[in-house]
């Protein structure tokens, strides 16, 4: 599977996914979208939620299984340039898809917040976190316990909405929006 609709045939193939979140944030959104059943991936289909980025610690860690249905990685990133490369025992069984939340996945919040002009404008000098601390008072942006209470499933789909409205995706590429059931 290598086109640009591969997302779409895995859901269809019934792929049970491994979904592989690079923060705390980042599993925070994916648990509350799952907990809501908003993702493309039906709730009870999905195998795991785990934070991890190391290829060789999901293969030692993850894969190393018999499953009983197809199976397959799919990642939230935000760095376009991290490697992520299974071993060849693993390549061809397991379809990675990678969603990219880039420069970060604080960047929804700042959407959230109605700031991403302001942001924007000074893009290139602030990350989104120092943004979110510095400038919206989200001092605890990158705490567990923080995100829980200001995300909920309805305002993080908004968000991944107008994320792939504003943002430029690259052809053949993914972002959070594209996990999200189209009627969520």
């Amino acid at each position: 599977m290598g086109s640009d609709d591969m997302l779409t045939q895995l859901v269809e193939r019934h792929y049970h996914p491994i979904i592989l979140c690079e923060g705390s944030a980042e599993r925070v959104i994916v648990q509350k979208l799952l907990d809501a059943d908003a993702l493309r991936f039906p709730k009870d289909e999905v195998v795991d939620v785990v934070r991890r980025v190391s290829a060789a610690n999901v293969q030692n860690d993850l894969l190393n299984f018999d499953f009983d249905w197809p199976v397959c990685l799919v990642r939230i990133a935000d760095s376009r340039h991290e490697a992520f490369k299974l071993g060849r025992l693993y390549a061809d069984r397991f379809p990675v898809v990678t969603a990219f939340t880039h420069p970060e996945i604080e960047v929804l919040a700042i959407i959230r917040q109605g700031e991403w002009e302001r942001w924007h404008k000074r893009k290139s000098k602030t990350k989104p976190s120092d943004y979110c601390s510095q400038q919206l008072g989200m001092k605890e942006i990158k705490r567990t316990n923080y995100l829980e209470e200001y995300w909920d499933a309805p305002s993080i789909i908004a968000a991944a909405r107008e994320y792939r409205r504003l943002s430029h995706i690259p052809r053949g590429e993914y972002c959070l929006d594209d996990l999200i059931r189209p009627d969520a």
